[in-house]
């Protein structure tokens, strides 16, 4: 069991710097005066995706610590 955690784990922190990467790249793309709704619209779903992300991880090292701490 604890494979499939650390497996899914990392692949979360995968995503992560992944959707930072991306949402770094809109930021900078995005003018500070005039942003348009659509650039907008895309960095809150980023902002949503990354908060949802780190709460499954944050339950994924729950479960993880669990399972060691059960052996």
């Amino acid at each position: 069991m604890e494979i499939q955690y650390s497996t899914a784990y990392f692949q979360k922190l995968d995503l992560l710097e992944s959707l930072y990467a991306g949402q770094a790249a809109l930021k900078e793309r995005m003018p500070s005066h005039n942003v348009s709704q659509s650039h907008l619209e895309r960095y809150e779903q980023m902002e949503t995706a990354i908060a949802k992300l780190n709460m499954e991880i944050r339950i994924l090292e729950r479960n993880i610590i669990q399972s060691i701490d059960s052996d």
